[in-house]
């Protein structure tokens, strides 16, 4: 799961002389969308916080598009530069760090999660959401992080999506060892407390979307049993 594209087939190539990544849609695209809103709206459900369905469709290519990016940047959000953009295909720059996930994976240094906990509360005091916040769509460039595969943002906010946001992401991680998690969870939790320090309330579904959507979100289950056995610092 680690290294899939739910919507797009990615390839590292050039163009116009520069290295490049390039996604192109996937052929089972709109099918992997319309399962995405069921499950979204489903958990909204079942955590009883009922909430609209996601904006797929032309809202995913706007969010992917540089007024999106110009939008991000402003309120501290960097993103890969975008060199073309189309109903079929999306091009970026290259970052050389790969994503996050791999880079916290082979790294002693956990503090760069930091500055995902302060990006993900810049969202949310901008009324939007990642919705797909997982660490593999972070990527990493000397000591800076961008984000990418910006399609599902949404703009608006809840107690349930801001949950989503810190839930994903820390569910994309628990199934490294365990002090090095503990490590990143409270770095996460530093960096979205940053302005207000402990009076910034963490969305209290946070943890319970973490431990569902870990089962779907990590490889080794063995990790991932020992992390939810240790009690979180979240509160």
């Amino acid at each position: 799961m680690h290294f899939v594209n739910w919507q797009r087939d990615i390839v590292i190539s050039h163009y116009n002389g520069q290295k490049v990544v390039i996604k192109k849609n996937k052929s089972i695209k709109n099918l992997h969308e319309h399962l995405l809103v069921f499950m979204f709206t489903f958990m909204s459900f079942i955590l009883l916080h009922p909430s609209s369905p996601l904006k797929t469709g032309n809202s995913i290519l706007l969010n992917e598009g540089l007024a999106t990016r110009q939008a991000l940047e402003k309120i501290g959000i960097p993103t890969p530069k975008l060199l073309k953009i189309n109903q079929e295909v999306i091009i970026e720059e290259y970052l050389e760090g790969g994503n996050l996930y791999s880079y916290l994976k082979h790294s002693e240094d956990s503090s760069i999660v930091q500055k995902v906990g302060f990006m993900t509360r810049m969202m949310h005091d901008n009324g939007a959401c990642f919705i797909d916040n997982k660490a593999q769509n972070y990527l990493v460039r000397g000591s800076e992080v961008y984000r990418t595969d910006l399609g599902l943002i949404q703009r608006k906010s809840s107690e349930f999506t801001k949950s989503l946001d810190i839930g994903i992401f820390l569910a994309s991680l628990l199934d490294l060892e365990i002090e090095k998690y503990r490590k990143i969870e409270q770095y996460f939790i530093d960096g979205y407390k940053m302005n207000n320090q402990s009076k910034y309330r963490i969305p209290y579904l946070s943890i319970i979307v973490r431990n569902i959507a870990s089962l779907v979100l990590v490889s080794d289950h063995l990790s991932l049993a020992k992390n939810l056995l240790v009690k979180s610092d979240i509160k």
